[in-house]
């Protein structure tokens, strides 16, 4: 039987440096997709990812055992995103979209998920953060509000809205692909 988050917590606070590990272990995918959807960038999210977990390690002694530790988690991620995307934008960064996702679909077999993840980039990070939350991560409403500091019926609104606009992304998608597919493939 796997020790529960609060278990590992406990042992951590008590010195044991390896249930550390089992938390990042246990948390480290999860985490990245995170980041990943507010980064956009592989290896920008990778950072982020990494700096979640060395946060949480140093404010470890801050986590209220009564509270979820996996919501902690991803506050910790999310805000630290903010953060980035906040002085990012301060310099006047652009992002450069990640040439890596624009397959061919005729060539790349996994070209559904990637076009999703491009349709998930198109929409507001203030909306697809919620959504991925929601429906990856299979968060509830409540806990999507303590998260994003927002309240549960903005979590619900930002959920839906995303959603419309991610339909109507993918959607322009399908239609932009059955145009460039020739006229032979389409029968």
């Amino acid at each position: 039987m796997h020790p529960t988050d609060a278990i590992l917590v406990e042992k951590c606070m008590n010195g044991h440096r390896d249930a550390f590990s089992e938390i990042v272990e246990r948390y480290q995918h999860r985490i990245y997709f995170m980041a990943l959807t507010r980064m956009r960038d592989r290896f920008e999210a990778e950072d982020l990812a990494q700096e979640t977990f060395i946060q949480a390690y140093r404010k470890l002694a801050s986590y209220d055992p009564r509270r979820s530790f996996r919501n902690w988690l991803f506050t910790i991620c999310t805000n630290l995103g903010k953060n980035r995307l906040r002085s990012r934008a301060r310099r006047r960064e652009v992002h450069k979209p990640n040439p890596e996702i624009k397959p061919d679909p005729r060539q790349n077999p996994e070209y559904c998920r990637i076009d999703l993840m491009t349709a998930l980039y198109k929409i507001p990070g203030k909306l697809r953060v919620p959504l991925f939350l929601k429906h990856v991560e299979g968060f509830s409403y409540k806990e999507i509000s303590a998260v994003m500091k927002i309240g549960t019926s903005a979590a619900k609104m930002r959920v839906k809205r995303g959603r419309d606009q991610l339909v109507q992304h993918l959607s322009e998608q399908e239609i932009d692909s059955a145009r460039d597919t020739p006229q032979s493939e389409k029968i």
